[in-house]
């Protein structure tokens, strides 16, 4: 049987250590990132070196600038830049992409499919392909520099769906094929709202500013998720619980808190989330940002709180710890967040009652 052909956008941490490994197993792996030296060292050396828990060499067939030269033989695409960046990557890849591809990101932040489809169909992009997100980014890893990669961890959990979810089965049966931790998720109203990490950055950020702007080291979730900061984030994890209720999703079968998602995840059982970021042995030794200049802020609000508070407004919830926290983090940063962030108008779905979203999730049809 045919092996599955794969390409991979971004080579950053998640890129590299991703097409590493699909090399390492054997797969035909193309790779494609903006950055000519991260690409030229992959390229001289003809895959990347893979270390941690897994080990070796992943060979690599195409290390490219060029993203269509990249894709266009793939049967899936797999998005691992931030989300920051996926309209741009919907936009490249418009030209390019054939019926019957799998676009997968990965993860899709908050309402990524959508927000993926949107772009596309701004693009006057309207052929049969399968969009696909999953809940987060399967590894922790980091690369140490071009063409090396270290995969520190693998969770226990990863939730992927489809849009439309009716090829979900299919999705899901070609991605176990690597990573046999996927657990299928009903449609990507499930793998959106099950994406925390805008609950978990944001606040314990902008709330250590002391710490980021002192000369001393110090540990995100240790440091800052007190027991006081780690009530709050749990009120604001309430509202995104709330919203995914609305939206049909049902507690403890495909909707979970915080604190329950590192039971499911990590295997930490705590009562709170400050004990279970403190006893999850995953997260010892993360340094908090030295700077506010992080993805904590900049990526995890406009793709993750914004979009949670657009679709919520619009669903008549309440959100006023996010809006807190973002408009907080505007007057700290003196910058407009909502500027280039998802909102229901570019995520395809203004003015849709809660049933109708959950039927463009399930069908890919308004």
């Amino acid at each position: 049987m045919r092996k599955t052909k794969w390409a991979v956008i971004g080579a950053g941490n998640g890129g590299q250590a991703i097409a590493g490994h699909l090399g390492l197993l054997g797969y035909e792996v193309n790779i494609y990132d903006a950055f000519e030296e991260t690409i030229d060292a992959i390229q001289k050396q003809g895959g990347i070196h893979i270390g941690g828990i897994e080990e070796g060499f992943g060979k690599i067939k195409i290390a490219s600038t060029d993203i269509g030269a990249v894709i266009c033989d793939a049967d899936i695409i797999m998005v691992v830049n931030p989300s920051i960046y996926h309209r741009a990557i919907a936009e490249k890849c418009a030209p390019y992409l054939k019926d019957d591809q799998i676009v997968f990101l990965h993860p899709g932040a908050t309402f990524g499919a959508f927000a993926f489809k949107k772009a596309l169909e701004d693009c006057g992009y309207m052929k049969n392909i399968t969009i696909a997100e999953s809940n987060t980014l399967i590894y922790a890893c980091r690369s140490v520099e071009p063409g090396r990669a270290d995969i520190l961890g693998k969770k226990d959990r990863l939730l992927v769906s489809s849009l439309p979810a009716t090829n979900n089965k299919y999705v899901c049966k070609l991605l176990k094929e690597i990573y046999e931790e996927i657990e299928e998720a009903e449609n990507v109203l499930v793998t959106s709202i099950d994406s925390t990490n805008p609950i978990v950055h944001c606040a314990p950020t902008l709330l250590s500013t002391s710490w980021i702007e002192s000369d001393k080291d110090w540990y995100f979730y240790h440091d800052g998720i007190s027991q006081t900061i780690g009530s709050f984030i749990e009120g604001m994890d309430a509202e995104r619980v709330a919203i995914g209720r609305k939206l049909g999703l049902e507690d403890d079968k495909n909707l979970f808190t915080c604190v329950k998602q590192y039971e499911l995840e990590y295997n930490v059982k705590r009562d709170t989330l400050s004990e279970a970021v403190r006893n999850n042995e995953a997260y010892d030794g993360i340094k908090g940002p030295k700077s506010l200049n992080t993805r904590y802020l900049f990526e995890d609000i406009p793709m993750g709180l914004i979009p949670l508070i657009s679709v919520g407004k619009q669903l008549g919830m309440k959100t006023e710890r996010m809006e807190i926290i973002v408009k907080l983090a505007e007057l700290m940063l003196e910058k407009d967040l909502h500027e280039n962030a998802r909102t229901v108008e570019n995520l395809g779905i203004e003015g849709m009652a809660a049933e109708s979203i959950i039927e463009f999730a399930t069908n890919g049809m308004k």
